[in-house]
């Protein structure tokens, strides 16, 4: 009779043991598809759409050696300057050209590029706003104030962007104006009084009709300090 009870208790616990192998398994299943689940939403909301060939396209499905950076990433990364974004751009070189005609840009991209700042010389690398060309180097020190992104395009781009983007093209974006109202303000103190102001304001007139308007001020003493006036 011991032998029987014994026999009957290990077949009632090997019923036992699978019923919760069975129980179990969905749960590994969820748990396992869970961080798959999270990693394919948090692609979808990573997607940064670009117009590079002048149409809307997903970054990752774009045939174009090209970097994208968002506003939020801009802001994220502290790049206030069209001369930050060579920092976080393989084969860019963006930095201040040295010359008497103000806040000209130094642009290379693999290699090529304009490093005079002369009116009568236009850039390899050329720079555009909303799609329209600037036709020099001068003056091309921008500030990257209420963009909607970036696109760093690297090598050739005659064929869509134009002739003089021999290197490459950096292309500035602004944001749409909206329904929604709303802006922001932000300020700067620092050394030598100096003073730094951005703001942007997005103003629905009517249901159809919208109005955005950005602005930048800065202001340093600092010159006049060290020469003691």
């Amino acid at each position: 009779m011991s032998h029987i009870w014994k026999s009957a208790f290990r077949s009632n616990a090997a019923c036992i043991a699978m019923m919760a192998a069975m129980a179990a398994g969905p749960a590994l299943a969820q748990d396992a598809s869970a961080p798959e689940q999270a990693a394919d939403q948090s692609n979808q909301s990573a997607d940064i759409i670009v117009t590079a060939q002048f149409r809307q396209q997903n970054l990752q499905d774009t045939p174009i050696a090209i970097t994208a950076v968002s506003s939020e990433t801009l802001a994220a990364r502290s790049q206030t300057s069209v001369t930050d974004l060579g920092q976080f751009a393989p084969n860019v070189a963006l930095a201040p050209a040295t010359s008497l005609q103000g806040n000209s840009v130094a642009a290379f991209i693999r290699g090529v590029g304009q490093l005079d700042s002369s009116f009568a010389l236009e850039p390899g690398v050329g720079i555009y706003i909303d799609d329209i060309y600037y036709g020099t180097t001068y003056g091309a020190v921008m500030d990257l104030t209420d963009l909607e992104r970036v696109e760093v395009l690297r090598g050739p781009q005659g064929t869509l962007a134009g002739k003089n983007s021999v290197g490459g093209a950096v292309k500035l974006f602004s944001k749409k104006p909206d329904a929604t109202a709303g802006g922001f303000i932000e300020a700067t103190y620092g050394s030598y009084d100096r003073l730094e102001l951005r703001g942007s304001a997005n103003i629905p007139l009517s249901d159809s009709l919208f109005l955005r308007v950005s602005g930048v001020s800065k202001n340093v003493d600092g010159y006049m300090k060290l020469l003691g006036l």
